[in-house]
């Protein structure tokens, strides 16, 4: 195994690449940054330093929004480093005085600055670069590389819009990419050449990082950008008809559209999974462990129409749908079937919905059934949760359209003969008017129906994650949050894939108040933490106001009652008992250990945050830790307290599986 061999129980710090404060960085963390902020982990005893995603986001923040599953981001190249950069040292110190000091990432005015001060250098070394033998190398070494800088050359030529909205190059062959990269070497060999030196400074990081006998942990999201170079190059491989995102829970009673296109894991089967294997190449260069985003979509992906906003019409895919003849043979007509997919409305069902506004709505909005005077329908062009949102009308009225048309057994699934439950199809007013022993037919159908996915569901994730987990010497963690079938944990123990503990929603939230799992009882294979990137951090946790700390201090098995304030040394004492944990890594957030600081952690929790899902802009992915790496290296009170932890969980025997 490239991470070696595991004797002792791991301990790590978590921290985005862009939230690294350096001497030498400008506004931004860098990739060479990651040596001494290893040094200072190597003071802390750690084993293991976590990474969100590194990949080339273009003008957007979010690591989680990359253009390219292979392409790292030129905003982590550090400067100063690169050849012929000298000629711009007075530009490169202006820019320094300019962002250094900012509180937060200006990650649009950063990353501009940056391509726009790299396409200096290689504008005046281009002479040279055309005929650079190492570049050249590489580029014939990165299949991807070609179809990556012809995108990203394209994307920048047309504005940065979308490649659906280009004029041309819109479904490019593999002899087209070849014909753009003869015709625009400078242009295209700009992009290689920034990718080349990103390349060469995390790898230069990773090697110093090793050395000091630390690992790096990378973080490899399961979606990819529509528009993205993957997509426009390998159209085959995904599905732009439908949309990727996660059914309702209790965070969100309509759900997550993420946006991003599915995956046609048939077509990726057939070409042996190749496009999978190489992106797992590219990560083994640079990690010594990896995390699996959203690992839950191996088993099976929430899939939505591209018509839909919200992500309450999806389904799972795979997954077994009713069938007519099941239906049929329970006694259920074709037209009752079509009835509860596509209700129609009498006047005054409508107006339980849309109240006084009722008649006017139906004016505009509606349609009678064919051959029905007295019901109605929704017109086809007012047929979707897109168009009824773009409405110009109050969002009172909009909100009443959309019950109107959420209410429904079965989600239209573009076949007659198989019917997917809607997600509320157990609540929904359309149910309550059909016979009483329709109703109780029809809960048990759906009822046996939801029990028969767990063996597909287990089937298809064994088929897909043994691919990843036996392409590469890479350990293989897994991010299984949400809704989790009961086969995940049985599947990720088979393949020896690390699981994930989030402290605050390690409950046992079918019991009664909801009580924490005691430490011991998590997985060996696991990794556990108190927060992570989606989540305040704990200090921020400590004043959320439905966070019940009493609850929370009697599982941490601390004496007396929780303070109303989290000062260092109560979060010393929470930290000791997450460290007991019996999960063979205990990764944190770096903000949870500068809880540990009295000066560290004068910082406002909120600004601790890194992101809010379900927000977009504000300060979301805009965190920089409050000092220096270099400055944390000579910190040792806090490096000692971290280390009396580390040490402490190093020595616990592992004898308990």
């Amino acid at each position: 195994m490239r991470y070696g061999d595991i004797s002792t129980f791991q301990s790590g710090v978590a921290i985005p690449l862009f939230s690294l404060r350096s001497k030498s960085g400008v506004g931004i963390g860098e990739y060479l940054d990651l040596i001494p902020f290893a040094k200072w982990c190597k003071l802390c005893d750690f084993n293991i330093i976590q990474l969100l995603p590194v990949n080339d986001t273009g003008a957007e923040a979010s690591p989680y929004s990359a253009r390219s599953a292979f392409a790292l981001n030129p905003v982590f190249i550090n400067i100063q480093a690169v050849s012929g950069s000298s000629e711009f040292e007075d530009e490169i110190e202006q820019a320094k005085d300019e962002f250094d000091n900012q509180e937060r990432i200006d990650y649009y005015k950063i990353s501009t600055w940056k391509r726009n001060i790299l396409k200096k250098i290689f504008n005046n070394r281009y002479d040279q670069l055309k005929k650079d033998k190492e570049l050249q190398k590489w580029i014939d070494a990165n299949a991807w590389a070609k179809g990556y800088c012809a995108y990203a050359m394209l994307k920048a030529q047309n504005g940065e819009s979308s490649w659906k909205d280009w004029k041309k190059y819109q479904n490019p062959t593999a002899e087209d990419i070849e014909k753009l990269w003869s015709k625009n070497q400078k242009e295209m060999l700009y992009q290689a050449w920034m990718q080349f030196i990103a390349e060469m400074q995390f790898t230069a990081a990773v090697n110093e990082i090793s050395k000091l006998g630390i690992h790096v942990k990378g973080d490899i999201p399961i979606l990819i950008n529509e528009d993205s170079a993957d997509v426009w190059a390998n159209r085959n491989y995904f599905s732009l008809d439908d949309r990727a995102g996660a059914p309702p829970d209790m965070f969100s009673y309509s759900g997550q559209n993420w946006g991003f296109p599915t995956y046609r894991w048939d077509v990726l089967e057939k070409d042996g999974f190749r496009w999978w294997k190489d992106r797992l190449a590219q990560a083994s260069k640079f990690y010594h462990a990896y995390r699996i985003d959203h690992v839950l979509g191996f088993f099976r992906i929430w899939s939505i129409p591209q018509r839909e906003v919200t992500g309450i019409l999806g389904r799972f895919n795979p997954c077994i749908p009713l069938t007519w003849d099941l239906l049929h043979s329970a006694g259920f007509s074709r037209e009752t079937l079509e009835y509860l997919r596509r209700p129609n409305y009498s006047v005054d069902q409508l107006r339980e919905f849309l109240g006084d506004e009722t008649e006017n709505l139906i004016s505009v909005y509606f349609e009678n059934l064919p051959n029905e005077a007295t019901r109605f329908v929704f017109k086809p062009e007012f047929y979707s949760e897109r168009e009824i949102t773009s409405l110009d009308e109050p969002q009172s009225v909009k909100d009443a359209l959309l019950k109107v048309y959420w209410n429904r057994i079965f989600i239209p699934a573009g076949d007659e003969n198989t019917f997917y439950p809607f997600w509320y199809w157990y609540n929904q007013p359309v149910l309550a008017t059909l016979p009483q022993n329709e109703q109780e037919t029809l809960k048990r159908l759906i009822h046996e129906n939801e029990s028969a996915q767990e063996g597909l569901w287990e089937q298809n994730a064994t088929k897909l994650l043994s691919v990843l987990a036996n392409e590469t010497d890479m350990l293989v963690c897994a991010e299984d949050l949400g809704a989790v079938p009961h086969c995940v944990p049985v599947v990720l123990k088979k393949l020896n894939i690390l699981s994930l503990r989030i402290e605050r929603w390690a409950r046992n939230w079918d019991a009664p108040y909801s009580p924490y799992y005691d430490m011991a009882e998590y997985p060996r294979l696991s990794v556990c933490t108190t927060s992570c990137h989606d989540t305040s951090s704990l200090r921020g946790l400590w004043t959320e106001p439905d966070f019940d700390r009493d609850l929370y201090w009697s599982h941490a098995q601390l004496s007396g009652t929780a303070p109303e304030k989290l000062t260092p040394p109560v979060v010393r004492d929470i930290l000791a008992h997450v460290f007991s944990t019996n999960s063979l890594f205990c990764i944190l957030p770096v903000q949870d250990y500068f809880a540990l600081s009295s000066t560290l952690s004068e910082v406002p929790a909120e600004e601790e945050r890194v992101n809010i899902p379900g927000t977009v802009g504000g300060k979301n992915w805009t965190y920089r830790i409050p000092v220096t790496v270099e400055e944390l290296e000579s910190n040792n009170s806090l490096n000692s307290e971290i280390r009396k932890l580390v040490d402490t969980r190093r020595r616990r025997p592992m004898w308990k599986i």
